[in-house]
């Protein structure tokens, strides 16, 4: 129930990833329907069967040769035999979870949309919302329970500015359904497990990646947005996933972005439309179950403006009422 509520939302407008479906070697998942962390436990199993499996069957009905590499990798990463090829970044160190308020929009920032502007029946809902921009069909229904409308409440970081005054973004937490070792091929064999995201309306057939980085500066050829996150194009991630400089797991891979054409995203913050704020590489990479799984996972939207605290904290509260 949860996943046709989220379905009936958003959807991914026709074409997002063409150039990626016609490679598809089996038919799509409804989006959210199978999170990672499921497949990553699949995957990990003795009997490595099922509909869990992130990697594409072979035409012999077993796994990819993709799959089956990352789960002696995964075997051999959790019985304490890394060796030379494990990730620097397998593990995760105890959680650095902030998020600081911005009033500047700046690359690195996150936007968080404003929740009484984007609903239904609200009194200071904007006239001038963007649905179509995050591929929401309209205002949300406010009798929504709170958890379901903060999944769906667009969340943005920005990527760069232009010379032309426009604004390059990703949206986050938007699935389409597609793990990367759903596609054929070897393009993507290196990070079989991770769902394919929804970016943006804009640049429809490129991929981007939200990666993180150990150390000082961001790996050649990606761009550092924050300490320890960085972003760039698919081809250049592959070469630091394969090498182990980064972490194939531990990073987002999007297809296409969002575009805020020049002054059109200062009218939207002049607007209120959204609320600006530095996450922390914990906060924005958490793992969070979808809303079909288990309750407890707390999403992003919510505990990233709770993080914050004072005005952003109140918007949670107008929202969730009594629930919290």
């Amino acid at each position: 129930m949860a996943v046709m509520l989220m379905s009936a939302l958003w959807v991914a407008p026709p074409g997002l990833v063409s150039a990626l479906e016609t490679r598809v070697s089996r038919p799509r998942r409804p989006a959210a329907a199978l999170p990672r962390a499921a497949v990553a436990c699949s995957a990990a199993s003795d009997d490595g069967g099922g509909g869990g499996g992130g990697g594409a069957p072979d035409e012999r009905g077993g796994e990819s040769d993709a799959l089956a590499a990352f789960r002696k990798q995964l075997q051999r990463q959790m019985s304490g035999e890394g060796g030379a090829s494990a990730s620097p970044l397998g593990r995760a160190g105890p959680a650095d979870l902030w998020a600081s308020p911005r009033d500047s929009i700046e690359p690195g920032v996150v936007l968080l949309a404003d929740y009484t502007r984007w609903v239904e029946n609200k009194a200071r809902r904007s006239a001038d919302v963007p649905f179509d921009q995050f591929a929401l069909r309209g205002p949300l229904p406010a009798d929504l329970p709170p958890d379901m409308v903060a999944r769906v409440l667009p969340v943005v970081i920005l990527l760069a500015k232009g010379a032309d005054g426009s604004h390059d973004a990703l949206l986050l937490e938007r699935r389409t359904g597609i793990l990367l070792g759903d596609i054929k091929g070897n393009e993507y064999a290196c990070a079989p497990i991770n769902a394919l995201l929804f970016g943006g309306t804009a640049a429809r057939e490129s991929v981007q990646v939200l990666a993180q980085y150990e150390g000082r500066a961001a790996p050649a050829g990606l761009t550092s947005l924050s300490p320890g996150i960085g972003f760039g194009p698919w081809s250049v991630a592959k070469q630091h996933i394969e090498q182990g400089t980064i972490s194939g797991s531990r990073s987002f891979v999007f297809a296409g972005k969002t575009v805020f054409g020049k002054g059109e995203l200062e009218r939207q913050m002049a607007a209120d439309l959204w609320k600006a704020a530095y996450l922390s590489r914990d906060v924005l990479f958490k793992e969070r179950s979808e809303p079909s799984m288990r309750k407890g996972s707390i999403p992003l939207w919510r505990e990233a403006l709770e993080l914050c605290d004072g005005e952003h904290a109140q918007v949670v509260k107008e929202l969730y009422g009594d629930e919290l």
